[in-house]
């Protein structure tokens, strides 16, 4: 995740109440740095096999050195067994929704137990001084499949609030939606925004995070033009894992509404699909696609490794 230095004032808010406090009050890590949490004493406690949003800054004396604040919350585990062995789990652990962790690292002690550490352009100047983190915890998720969930409408968001994406997906949305009312197509859109015609329905379940969708699709352009496709003779099904990346997002977040048994043809508009970059030759910098698509089976287990064809070339 790109750091900044963005809305730095309820942060520097933060570090003054922290810093008032006593050290004397703080424990120490597992490799004996001072922390404290500051606790809200309300929200859900953080419990092994959990997962966490949160914020992290990081400051010597005045001089902000990193902060996630100013782009969405970072994700965590916390592992269902061990959580001390990692040294953000250990502290989470002992954390609320709404609490916050400050952790106080001298520079020096930091050095002599990775000497490497003096190689870092910053940490080498700033020996004797303390390097203090702050850890806001936004959210806590009781599941992966939750924190899943709440990661991707974060993406969807922040996504579609780019200047050049919402430019672009305005023209992608004319031409697809011209396209469905020139053929009297009637389609439901995703939360990424693909629209999916179906065909038949299924009769199975829709695929959970983590489990595999297989699949038999051809990939067209509006004109029909069949670019590729894995529904012929010889053809093994694509399995999709839900939640893995491994298509375009347009691409599986339509899979993802679609049962077992069920077939349908799903129109990708490009910002969801190969963007402006395309993949030459064949298919054109941003081209909406449409891709006709059977569910054979819904799977938790893991299919023998066969070749993906629809590589995810977004950045998401």
């Amino acid at each position: 995740m790109k750091i900044t230095t963005k809305h730095l004032l309820p942060v520097a808010a933060l570090a003054l109440v922290f810093t008032a406090c006593k050290q004397t009050d703080f424990k120490k890590t597992k490799e004996g740095f001072p922390y404290k949490v500051f606790s809200s004493g309300s929200g859900d406690k953080v419990m092994p096999g959990n997962f966490v949003s949160y914020h992290i800054t990081q400051k010597i004396k005045d001089s902000v050195l990193q902060t996630s604040y100013g782009n969405p919350p970072m994700f965590a585990g916390v592992p269902k067994d061990s959580a001390s062995s990692n040294p953000l789990a250990a502290l989470l652990i002992e954390a609320r929704k709404g609490d916050s962790i400050q952790v106080i690292q001298p520079i020096d002690s930091m050095i002599r137990k990775n000497p490497r550490l003096a190689e870092d352009p910053i940490l080498s100047k700033k020996k004797g001084q303390d390097l203090v983190t702050f850890i806001k915890v936004v959210e806590v998720y009781k599941n992966e499949e939750d924190a899943h969930t709440a990661f991707e409408k974060q993406n969807i968001e922040s996504f579609n609030q780019q200047p050049a994406i919402a430019e672009q997906r305005k023209k992608d949305e004319a031409e697809i939606e011209s396209y469905l009312k020139a053929n009297n197509i009637q389609a439901q859109r995703t939360p990424w925004g693909a629209y999916i015609q179906v065909l038949t329905p299924g009769s199975g379940p829709k695929p959970k995070y983590g489990e595999f969708s297989m699949l038999k699709y051809t990939g067209k352009d509006l004109q029909g033009k069949v670019f590729d496709t894995n529904n012929k003779p010889d053809g093994q099904l694509m399995p999709l894992q839900v939640g893995a990346g491994g298509t375009i997002p347009g691409f599986e977040d339509a899979v993802r509404q679609l049962s077992k048994g069920e077939k349908a043809t799903i129109f990708i508009p490009s910002v969801i699909a190969y963007g402006q970059q395309g993949r030459p030759p064949v298919i054109q910098p941003n081209q909406n696609l449409v891709f006709d698509i059977e569910v054979v089976d819904v799977t938790d287990k893991r299919p023998e490794p066969v070749g993906a064809p629809i590589q995810d070339s977004t950045s998401r």
